[in-house]
């Protein structure tokens, strides 16, 4: 019954990890940056090794980054340029990187598709559309062409309600219903590249090359502006391409950058990574030694990560006051893609020089992949641990190995033969198969004949990396009624992954079958005689081997082995006294 009560608690658990939403389920990566808020914090650890699982061949250059639809479906563009794209589609690949379809637009798609509650597949394109499709399992069903004037570059957000924000390089900022129209419009000075964010309360951030991040409240048919936030003068070199990040105290987070200001020549800047209080007032600036156009990651402990232009990724941390350098390391090239952070703390980022960082959350290198070309998507994870990524060699990456661990049971340390009536407390030699500290749980359970007759829980804590630790369990006694051979099994299960796969591991151990000892039966030999009596004599006159079991030779249980013992045998064996009373072990439920 407890193993039942267990195995139902894990049961409803993971149901409500996975909980059914509209037509889909919630995905693991449904947007660009993962979650409203823009933190690309992942509910899911990546892999504890860059193994290669696939590369799936686009026609151009890939700069989106990917989203995860229902059953495990990658949704990401391919051709980023507005002219001279040879290849200008959104793709669906399936989870083994074979091709579900593929959905061709006018130019090349930049825009990172969002997920909506509906299964519905939103994003925009260099054609001037924004579009909603449907996946219809075989090819893509289109729902929405919204024509918003001119390319569109920044991914577009998506409300439960189905209303979606998205920027346009014609300057504008656009409210759309469910339905793709245009519910409100907003001219800033420039062009927006940015993909928005929204507040728990509904306030919507964006940042514009007009050099502002401003603050919107959507009324429904129009807007407010709460405020706008200027990062300096038009034409001075603070462009906000970059996405805003919201942290958990409401502090958003965004770079600028000078590039790709039309007919204007890159301004040197020596400030280019901001924090601005809730209100629209300045918190602090960061000066970097080139412009930020990446989307700032989040970490679970609050830590800001971002990349530069000058080919550095930073690690900042939020003092209220100002930003402090918390690390940061110098890649061989730009780095413009953002940071995706997993459950576990690692950072991951490409760079232009090719290659995909791993870092742990103290900036020590977890490990690095070498891809095709510059990565300037940024990297998505999969609810098994798989890694998806675009990069500019026209290919989309999947690294992981999804069955592989990140904390496992090594073995059960569990005697050969039980003896009924002995007192046995299961030990579970655990490993943490990350490099960074890890909480988890452990279970146990043991069965007889597909009956549990046995089950524990344990909790570790902070498990060093790549460590290995002794997981202890309460005691469990056999029941004398119950034959001895019995099936062990343990597994752990990470609650900060929401990944039940790659997270346990199973070990299975068949007991030895042993013969029943008796009560008062220290020899073990099925039967109270002589030889018992002797075997006490020795033990405790004679220095003879310590009785086995030793609870069974504790007869008359008042906590140790002595003359009454061998007094209380012998008037049971040959003057008829009372039967040993040894504890009789109950049946653990």
């Amino acid at each position: 019954m407890r193993k039942l009560l267990s195995f139902t608690i894990l049961v409803i658990f993971v149901i409500f990890l996975v909980p059914v939403q509209g037509h889909g389920e919630i995905s693991p990566w449904p947007k660009f940056r993962q979650n409203k808020q823009n933190t690309g914090l992942s509910l899911y650890t990546g892999p504890a090794a860059p193994t290669l699982q696939w590369t799936y061949q686009t026609n151009d250059g890939v700069a989106s980054s990917a989203t995860i639809g229902p059953g495990g479906t990658i949704y990401i563009g391919s051709g980023f340029l507005r002219t001279d794209a040879t290849d200008s589609a959104l793709y669906a690949i399936n989870p083994d990187g074979t091709l579900k379809w593929k959905y061709k637009t006018g130019a090349g798609v930049f825009s990172s598709p969002a997920i909506g509650l509906d299964s519905a597949i939103h994003f925009g394109s260099w054609d001037d559309y924004y579009y909603v499709l449907e996946d219809s399992v075989t090819y893509a069903r289109l729902r929405v062409k919204t024509d918003l004037g001119y390319g569109i570059m920044g991914s577009p957000l998506v409300l439960d309600n189905g209303d979606a924000y998205i920027g346009c390089l014609n300057f504008e900022f656009f409210g759309l219903n469910p339905a793709g129209e245009i519910k409100w419009i907003h001219r800033t000075g420039w062009c927006v590249f940015s993909s928005p964010a929204i507040t728990e309360n509904d306030i919507i951030y964006v940042g514009s090359k007009d050099h502002k991040l401003y603050s919107y409240i959507d009324n429904g048919d129009d807007y407010t502006i709460q405020w706008e936030h200027p990062f300096g003068v038009f034409f001075d070199g603070h462009l906000a391409d970059a996405s805003p990040a919201i942290g958990e105290d409401g502090t958003i987070y965004i770079g600028t950058d000078p590039y790709g200001a039309a007919h204007q020549t890159p301004v040197s800047i020596d400030t280019s990574f901001w924090a601005v209080n809730p209100d629209g007032s300045r918190k602090w600036a960061f000066a970097t030694n080139d412009g930020v156009e990446t989307s700032p990651g989040i970490g679970p402990d609050g830590t800001i990560y971002f990349g530069s232009y000058d080919s550095t990724v930073y690690a900042v941390t939020d003092v209220g006051t100002e930003g402090i350098l918390k690390w940061s390391y110098k890649t061989g090239g730009a780095v413009d893609a953002s940071p995706t952070i997993g459950a576990d703390g690692t950072i991951y980022i490409g760079s232009r020089d090719s290659t995909l960082y791993a870092f742990n959350p103290d900036g020590s290198i977890r490990w690095t992949y070498k891809a095709g070309g510059g990565i300037e998507s940024s990297v998505t994870i999969a609810g098994n641990g798989s890694l998806y990524f675009g990069c500019f060699d026209g290919k989309v990456y999947s690294l992981g190995d999804p069955t592989a661990s990140d904390v496992g049971a090594v073995t059960v340390d569990m005697p050969a033969e039980i003896g009924a009536g002995v007192s046995i407390q299961p030990v579970v030699l655990v490993q943490n198969y990350r490099t960074t500290p890890q909480s988890y749980s452990v279970f146990i359970n043991i069965d007889l004949n597909c009956e549990s007759v046995y089950s524990d829980q344990k909790t570790v804590a902070d498990n060093t990396g790549g460590k290995k630790l002794r997981a202890l369990f309460d005691e469990w006694i056999p029941d004398p009624e119950l034959g001895l051979q019995y099936d062990i099994t343990s597994y752990t299960t990470l609650a900060t992954d929401n990944n039940l796969v790659n997270d346990s591991t199973f070990y299975q151990v068949i007991s030895g079958e042993g013969s029943p000892t008796v009560c008062g039966d220290p020899t073990g030999d099925g039967s109270v005689n002589i030889l018992d009596i002797i075997y006490l004599v020795n033990y405790k006159y004679k220095g003879g081997p310590a009785p086995y079991p030793w609870s069974d030779s504790d007869v008359d249980s008042n906590g140790s082995i002595n003359i009454l013992d061998i007094v209380y045998l012998i008037n049971f064996k040959y003057k008829g006294g009372p039967a040993p009373n040894c504890p009789q072990n109950k049946k653990i439920l």
